[in-house]
């Protein structure tokens, strides 16, 4: 097997396997016939241009990603005061990983709500949701109307696809936050 036919190979079986999908769907998906996806994820094929651009084109990614040797796997390590900021006037925080999940993607972020606030998010979408782990303090978290106080320790998880309040009184609170999204939501940072 040549190394483009090996990389293709790994890489469209890693998407479908990522994507949570199986080579009927897949087929269903790009028009391909699922023989010819079978042969292209063992290598067995020299598939066309227009195969390949079927397969990209499902998974929205360029050919060339598909044609790419895997790089070698790493630990990905984000140290402390890295990621991207999102702090505003109210939080103090940072995104640490937007990550495609199965049929879905995830986003994690630590922030630090300032002592005092209320703020009220839009919805993230369909199907968005919240999960909060406390780190410290106490905060009020959930759909705007349904909201709960909870304090360090505590997890809370609620629907994200509606307006949702962070609200603290006299403390800070620190918190992990971890949004998932559905298939196709790409999240934006928050």
């Amino acid at each position: 097997m040549t190394d483009s036919a090996e990389a293709l190979a790994l890489n469209v079986r890693r998407l479908r396997e990522t994507h949570g999908l199986s080579l009927a769907q897949v087929s269903e998906r790009s028009g391909i016939a699922k023989a010819t996806l079978f042969k292209v994820e063992r290598g067995r094929t020299n598939p066309t241009l227009e195969t390949l651009v079927g397969i990209a084109d499902t998974f929205h990614v360029a050919v060339t990603d598909l044609l790419a040797l895997p790089e070698q796997p790493s630990v990905d390590v984000v140290r402390k005061g890295g990621g991207q900021d999102i702090s505003d006037d109210s939080s103090t925080g940072a995104i640490l990983r937007n990550q495609a999940i199965g049929a879905g993607s995830l986003q994690i972020h630590h922030q630090t709500f300032h002592a005092g606030i209320s703020e009220i998010s839009a919805s993230h979408g369909a199907g968005a949701r919240e999960h909060v782990l406390v780190r410290s303090g106490k905060i009020t978290v959930g759909p705007v109307g349904y909201e709960v106080q909870i304090g360090a320790g505590d997890y809370a998880t609620y629907v994200a696809d509606q307006p949702h309040r962070w609200a603290t009184d006299n403390g800070a609170a620190s918190v992990w936050i971890v949004h998932t999204f559905p298939r196709g939501q790409v999240p934006d940072p928050l």
